[in-house]
């Protein structure tokens, strides 16, 4: 990318794993947000790295306490 911009952080309300049964090597991830849905394709090594890294940093946030 040549010229490096800002992007909107948004926050995550849902996502989904959709299989494809005609491209078994990827699956798509669907996120939602307030802005709408994106949907991106992956493979099982970037699904694999993607959770090492989302349990990695889990890991060093605090737990949320519900206001119940």
């Amino acid at each position: 990318m040549a010229d490096e911009q800002e992007l909107p952080a948004l926050p995550i309300r849902a996502y989904q794993l959709i299989p494809d049964p005609n491209q078994p090597a990827v699956v798509a991830l669907a996120i939602e947000t307030d802005q709408g849905h994106s949907l991106f394709l992956a493979t099982r090594e970037i699904l694999e790295d993607l959770g090492k890294d989302l349990l990695a940093r889990a890991a060093k946030m605090p737990f949320r306490r519900d206001q119940t």
